[in-house]
């Protein structure tokens, strides 16, 4: 829309800086957002009205639709959006046959008048995110399970990531992107030139530097708005009860059962959920352990740590370098639902991926009676 003069014709899409001018007119026009309610909270254009796409033909009946003081005139400057612009064009169209010829259509919708760095406005129920977290997690706030309590849930967690190894480190790359707001990786070791094919937080450059330290660094460039804390030390039964005191769920991935037995039995003790995961080779693991909440714990499936050396670890047997990545990756979804309080848990049931049959099943883990650490709960 080259020329300013509201009397010239409108054209029936409007590119966002044509629209910003567009806006600044007088009268100014009027203004439509035909996204549905959950998709606002990512921002909107300021005094624009709400009137669901599904709705429209209610602005040109005789009543008048609740978010309007007065009816639109036909001969009105109408500009309408949604998040891409297509419900928004549909709009138009429709309302140009029933002779609103004013009517205009914001070209690439809401997400291309963010990507020309117009101004948006809070939507409603984002009071408390500010405009980066509304476009950062954008694709969480137009999902209604998440949404802005949701998201505000998750800025508010806090986990615990035993191993920053191939379980920890997509798990930690998944729950730094998705906005958890204070994540502790925990791990002795220093990266290894053989850690490359699998652990994907660090680089060839980092070979030798601590990988707590590394993971930290690399994690808060990803997201600079949470808090990531390096633990770079062996977790043992010294540290163990006040580290784990402090988080809401501890991401077990650790690469020995007595880190796993430990974890295990003072997140029991302190009511803390584990999300367990375990890779082979071609296979993986993952379960949730949490008595607290009605499920089994590590004890429940295997009551004793079984016996050094009676099991292969990753550099004896290997393990395909993707199995750490899908695992860790449903580690973290897993930590994610239980922040948010929703879904269904994997508690009491233990998924088996077996990726050279391309497989996926599950089996019960059932709840010991007899279980001499998680039995109080029974």
């Amino acid at each position: 829309m080259e020329s300013a003069n509201p009397s010239d014709p409108v054209p029936q899409e409007l590119d966002p800086e044509q629209a910003a001018r567009w806006l600044d007119l007088e009268p100014t026009p009027r203004l439509i957002d035909v996204r549905e309610v959950e998709e606002l909270h990512s921002g909107v254009v300021s005094g624009a009205i709400h009137i669901p796409l599904r709705e429209i033909p209610s602005i040109v009946s005789p009543g008048t639709h609740p978010h309007l003081s007065a009816p639109i005139s036909s001969e009105e400057n109408i500009l309408i959006y949604c998040a891409k612009g297509i419900r928004s064009y549909d709009a138009m169209h429709w309302l140009r046959q029933q002779g609103y010829h004013r009517c205009a259509s914001l070209r690439g919708g809401i997400e291309a008048w963010r990507s020309a760095h117009l101004p948006l406005a809070a939507g409603p129920g984002s009071d408390h995110l500010d405009a980066d977290d509304l476009q950062r997690y954008a694709r969480h706030l137009t999902i209604p399970e998440v949404g802005e309590e949701g998201q505000s849930k998750l800025l508010a967690g806090r986990v615990l990531v035993v191993g920053g190894g191939g379980l920890g480190s997509p798990a930690a790359l998944y729950l730094a992107a998705a906005g958890v707001g204070h994540i502790t990786i925990a791990d002795d070791d220093v990266v290894e030139l053989s850690n490359l094919q699998r652990q994907v937080l660090y680089r060839t450059d980092e070979i030798g530097h601590s990988k707590a330290k590394v993971a930290a660094k690399t994690l808060s460039a990803l997201n600079p708005s949470i808090e990531i804390s390096a633990f770079p030390y062996r977790v043992t039964a010294a540290n163990a009860p006040e580290l784990i005191r402090d988080h809401h769920v501890v991401l077990d991935g650790a690469d020995n059962f007595e880190t796993r037995f430990l974890i295990n039995d003072l997140c029991v003790e302190q009511q803390v959920p584990v999300v367990h995961g375990s890779v082979y080779r071609f296979e993986g693991q993952l379960t949730v352990f949490d008595p607290a909440r009605g499920g089994p714990c590590l004890r429940c499936l295997h009551p004793e740590p079984p016996a050094e050396g009676s099991c292969a670890s990753c550099a004896e047997a290997g393990v395909l370098g993707v199995m750490p990545g899908i695992i860790g990756t449903i580690q973290a979804a897993e930590t994610i639902k239980i922040l948010l309080g929703q879904g269904e848990s994997m508690s009491g049931r233990l998924l088996l991926i077996d990726a050279m049959k391309g497989s996926f099943r599950q089996i019960q883990i059932p709840r010991r009676p007899d279980c001499i650490l998680c039995g109080q709960y029974q």
